[in-house]
């Protein structure tokens, strides 16, 4: 390659060329733009999920517009408190004379409540993305339009104010990053967060209880449910694959450092059950993913589904255990109904009596 000497006018005129394109993303823009905010990221095959926007903070002019864009299989909403002290819930007891599940989605939650045009222009008012996710029925994107000066704050009601955002409006003589500069922040923010999972994930696996002998001379065998750590949360169950022989038994809990609920599911080629029973206007969750089936205590066999129902930190139950039937050697694969798009599932792999 040949080397072109520059004149000390040529540098000059390099330089100013230079220090125009690093600041052009940066000036006023005269019409009005659409920056985009990742909600939510994953890496599928690993079970991670960070629960965050991406970027966390956008800055924007008066009448530019957010678009809000689901990243990840993970459920998620776009939140504006307004003047509302505490967060709506995200599940409400079912007051309906004969409802079909005890449990049923917040309206004010599950669905949009968004103003005029979907144009914002103050920060006492309350607006809602409704549920974002990947399923049927549920929101890929949210675009918001704000027309007045000021600090908004927004956050997950899936996930609490651990997964929260804001958007600063300035006003069009403030420089400000391009959308495309924007973006690029926020894939910075997902690969930063992303560096970080291998360590959680060593730390997760260090909570696996070694298997136990029982009297009869069968084990128990132990298995973690999920770990959080930050914004990091772990849709795995620890260890993934297990091996074990007809007539162990196998206990499930959930991880200490996990914030999630989940469940451990073997639906043994069934249909998968949806998480919702929808009923219009309302969306119920569906008691095949609520509670244990079947009721009473068996062996696990290759027929039929068997579920734990929900195991949630807060409210429990935390654990399950099944023991294994008199089955015929092989995997037996299980997930987690509420997260197995995300990642979580496991295997035991029968080993012959």
């Amino acid at each position: 390659m040949r080397l072109i000497r520059l004149s000390t006018v040529a540098l000059l005129a390099v330089c100013l060329l230079l220090g125009y394109a690093a600041t052009a993303g940066a000036a006023p823009s005269a019409a009005p733009r659409t920056y985009t905010v990742m909600v939510g990221a994953e890496s599928v095959h690993r079970g991670i999920d960070v629960m965050a926007y991406f970027p966390g903070t956008v800055k924007i002019h008066v009448g530019d517009t957010v678009r809000w864009r689901q990243n990840s299989n993970e459920i998620h909403t776009v939140t504006f408190l307004g003047d509302m002290t505490v967060a709506p819930p995200l599940l409400l007891p079912a007051t309906a004379p004969t409802p079909p599940s005890p449990l049923v989605f917040n309206p004010m939650a599950a669905f949009p409540t968004v103003p005029t045009g979907n144009e914002l222009g103050d920060t006492t008012t309350f607006v809602n993305s409704g549920l974002m996710g990947r399923e049927a029925g549920q929101a890929r994107s949210f675009d918001l339009t704000f027309t007045a000066v000021g600090t908004y704050h927004h956050l997950c009601l899936v996930h609490g104010v651990m997964m929260s955002g804001t958007v600063e409006v300035v006003g069009p003589a403030v420089h400000i990053a391009s959308p495309g500069q924007v973006h690029a922040r926020g894939n910075h923010q997902i690969a930063r967060q992303m560096a970080k999972a291998p360590a959680v994930v060593r730390k997760a696996k260090r909570q696996i209880k070694p298997a136990t002998e029982n009297a009869d001379g069968t084990l128990t065998h132990y298995v973690a449910l999920g770990y959080s750590k930050g914004q990091i949360d772990l849709m795995r169950f620890f260890p993934s694959k297990l091996r074990v022989r007809p007539g162990d038994k196998v206990e499930w809990a959930l991880s200490l450092s996990n914030d999630a609920p989940h469940t451990v599911t073997f639906l043994n080629g069934q249909p998968e059950p949806g998480l919702v029973v929808p009923e219009p206007p309302v969306l119920y969750i569906n008691p095949a993913v609520l509670f244990q089936y079947p009721s009473s205590p068996v062996t696990l066999t290759r027929s039929g589904i068997y579920n734990s129902g929900l195991l949630d930190p807060n409210a429990g139950p935390t654990t399950y255990s099944q023991v294994i039937g008199d089955i015929t050697p092989g995997p037996l694969p299980y997930l987690c109904l509420l997260h197995d798009t995300s990642g979580m599932r496991g295997t035991l792999i029968v080993l012959p009596k």
